[in-house]
């Protein structure tokens, strides 16, 4: 069984939908505390790499909407 660090070195979370990468990371964000960050572990520099590798993975097309111009 890969770990999240591992499938996030291996780019694998481009396969997820996007919906699932953003709603994963932030469930694994709420988990964090900032005070975690100034003296990481193992754990913590896996979680956020896993975190940052969804979000790049997390792509949605933005549709031009001209809202001006509508007609309904």
């Amino acid at each position: 069984m890969k770990t999240g660090l591992s499938k996030a070195i291996n780019n694998e979370f481009k396969d997820e939908s996007p919906f699932d990468n953003i709603d994963t990371a932030i469930a694994l964000a709420k988990k964090l505390k900032i005070i975690d960050l100034i003296d990481a572990n193992g754990r913590t520099v896996a979680t956020l790499a896993e975190i940052i590798n969804r979000l790049q993975n997390a792509e949605f097309e933005i549709l031009d909407t001209n809202i001006g111009d509508f007609r309904a």
